[in-house]
């Protein structure tokens, strides 16, 4: 049996400093993604008179809502021993499961108008796409939102005691800010590399391995299997199932499916629904409904004239690897390393990590694709504080300098355009080098 222990996360910061907001914390992401664990956390070192926590997932708790309007108000008064006019200390008010009670958002937008910032409100919820819907309708203006993911590759390298975030940390803040230099990422690999061996054995495993906190705590090896299917048929079944515009639930499943197999590739609607059997107009909603879901996204297209970006074709990525190895038929690797698939589950490990780097920060980098021909493209733009970076990902352990034709193409099409390009990236699984002054080749362990 596996031994379950908690560990920071490279959320904790930004839900940190929403936790001291006065604004409403809504925490969103997929179903076992750590949304709850990690405020529960917080909220341990809280006193019990200064919280309140409340599981939706309860019909008792549900039902007990609906029978008294001023449930909320006077579980917290309970608690606190004050009338809420009264607080003098903040109060932590953390509702879970938010969505399965729809008449909650109203009691919540009250209590927030009349009693913030003594009383500090955390929503979250398993169903994203619902907890989205009701607190723009009902909370629009009120809220922080924060998307909590799977585990990045530094956090499943620190659960696994290989190392923490000190390395990963480090570089995805330069890169960000658009400050790396040849100097600092010499010192960052000569300080990690002794442990860089691990961290390629954990990214090797990454490759079909699941990202989600309970297949390190508490679901053995051999029945990760098991709990990826299940996971899949709870996601569809019942979180999904509640959509109002879902419709044909076998529908949905077959797209989600046909979405798996198209990874790192571009999404063309019309063959996307032939292949599900699918309208294309319920095939683009389909899509969009697991966009918001935040079970996987679209990666657009990098065009300075933004009404164009909207126009073109986007790519396909998933925020677990193992959700795609799963809808696969769980395939042996042997046939993924043969079949060429090996270079896009490397692709979509490396550009998650990226996103789940990124996506909280409180002037959050955009993301991009470029492609100006099948010979000349590449994986990830990034833009962030004024700089364009292009990051080139490569499964090879090997440098070859072609990789390098892509980046010079971006920067032909681009130059005397305005763009800050400081350096661009190569992530591949070989050996840091600089094959010129402002391109960097980074061995993928140093994201871990």
């Amino acid at each position: 049996m596996k031994k379950t222990k908690i560990i920071e996360r490279i959320f904790n910061p930004c839900l940190k400093k929403s936790l001291n907001s006065p604004l409403i914390t809504v925490l969103i992401g997929p179903r076992q993604s750590g949304k709850t664990t990690s405020v529960n956390i917080f909220l341990d070192g809280i006193q019990t008179d200064r919280k309140f926590y409340l599981n939706l997932d309860s019909l008792f708790e549900r039902d007990r809502v609906k029978k008294d309007e001023n449930y909320l108000q006077d579980r917290i008064e309970e608690t606190s021993g004050l009338g809420l006019n009264a607080l003098k200390e903040k109060f932590y008010l953390f509702i879970d499961e938010a969505q399965k009670l729809p008449l909650i958002f109203e009691s919540i937008k009250i209590l927030y108008d009349k009693y913030s910032p003594e009383l500090k409100i955390i929503v979250s919820g398993s169903s994203s796409l619902e907890l989205l819907d009701k607190t723009a309708e009902t909370l629009a203006g009120r809220v922080q939102i924060l998307r909590i993911y799977p585990f990045s590759m530094s956090e499943a390298s620190r659960y696994d005691e290989i190392s923490g975030f000190e390395c990963a940390g480090a570089l995805y803040k330069d890169i960000f800010s658009g400050s790396l230099s040849q100097k600092k990422l010499s010192r960052l690999i000569r300080e990690f590399k002794p442990k860089s061996k691990k961290k390629m054995q954990l990214i090797y495993e990454l490759i079909t391995r699941s990202l989600f906190p309970p297949t390190f705590s508490r679901i053995d090896e051999n029945d990760i299997p098991r709990w990826l299917i299940d996971y899949i048929d709870t996601y569809i079944e019942k979180d999904m199932r509640s959509v109002k515009d879902i419709g044909n639930i076998e529908g949905y499943r077959r797209v989600v499916a046909q979405l798996s197999s198209r990874v790192g590739n571009l999404l063309e609607y019309n063959r996307l629904g032939n292949d599900a059997g699918v309208n294309q107009i319920t095939t683009k909603k389909y899509v969009s409904i697991w966009q918001e879901s935040l079970i996987g996204f679209l990666l657009p297209p990098f065009f300075l004239n933004i009404s164009t970006r909207i126009k073109k074709s986007k790519k396909v990525y998933f925020f677990d690897n193992a959700l795609i190895w799963a809808m696969s038929g769980f395939k042996e690797r042997q046939l993924i390393d043969a079949s060429g698939e090996i270079g896009h589950y490397f692709e979509n490990l490396v550009i998650t990590d990226f996103i789940k780097w990124g996506t909280n920060l409180e002037k959050p980098p955009s993301f991009y694709f470029w492609q100006k021909s099948l010979a000349s493209e590449i994986d990830l733009v990034i833009s962030s504080k004024g700089y364009t970076i292009p990051v080139e990902i490569k499964h090879s352990s090997v440098w070859d300098k072609k990789y390098i034709h892509a980046i010079d193409m971006f920067k032909e099409k681009h130059s005397g355009k305005g763009l800050e390009i400081p350096f661009s990236l190569i992530i591949y699984r070989g050996d840091f080098m600089t094959p010129g002054d402002d391109v960097f080749c980074i061995p993928v362990w140093a994201l871990s």
